[in-house]
């Protein structure tokens, strides 16, 4: 987990699941670099054990095709790693970019809803999209990540968890009075007398 990420902790606050991209998000990076490494030994193989007399240009162009390998792997690594996410006790931590850096943050006490997508092709390799519902409609949606029904139920978790979530569950309530007595309104007119006429 990025550093970005931990530093942006709370006093007090713990990380509950770390997350991901998944590996197909850099499908294209790993089958290039399998494709030059397929290369590059082949090269080498050919330079060996077929054609001798250009030993020297088939090695030096497998070397060259090992090294482009690496190199692509090395990317799609580091572009694997530009996206990384957390769950709190508190929020949800997401952090975008290498060099430019971008934190997301979204406390779990304004998540409404959890939406979990997963196509067929994704349902296999096991990665989907969540898609977390706030207040107001807002929506942040977080693709091609690992276990994302993992990553679902953990979130939904912690919302319950949260102490915000608990407020009009322990908010005092003032008891009503019992058994208080009832008072007649009293009047503030005297009565007047009856006086008997004199005959």
């Amino acid at each position: 987990m990025a550093n970005y990420i931990k530093q942006s902790l709370e006093e007090g606050e713990t990380i509950i699941f770390q997350g991901r991209l998944h590996w197909s998000y850099i499908f294209r990076y790993l089958l290039f670099s399998l494709l030059f490494l397929l290369g590059g030994l082949l090269s080498i193989y050919l330079a060996y054990y077929r054609y001798p007399e250009h030993q020297n240009a088939l090695f030096y162009t497998g070397i060259a095709l090992l090294v482009l390998a690496f190199f692509i792997w090395i990317i799609g690594r580091i572009e694997r790693t530009r996206t990384e996410f957390a769950v709190t006790d508190s929020r949800f931590v997401q952090k975008d970019g290498i060099f430019n850096i971008k934190m997301t943050e979204i406390p779990l006490a304004r998540i409404e809803t959890v939406n979990f997508y997963q196509s067929l092709w994704q349902r296999i390799l096991g990665t989907g999209c969540v898609e977390m519902v706030g207040s107001g409609g807002t929506s942040h949606q977080v693709h091609c990540i690992e276990r994302p029904m993992k990553v679902r139920k953990i979130i939904c978790a912690s919302i319950k968890k949260t102490p915000s979530s608990q407020i009009n569950q322990n908010a005092p309530t003032t008891p009503m009075p019992q058994n208080s007595p009832i008072t007649q309104p009293t009047s503030n007119t005297q009565p007047t007398p009856n006086h008997e006429s004199e005959s």
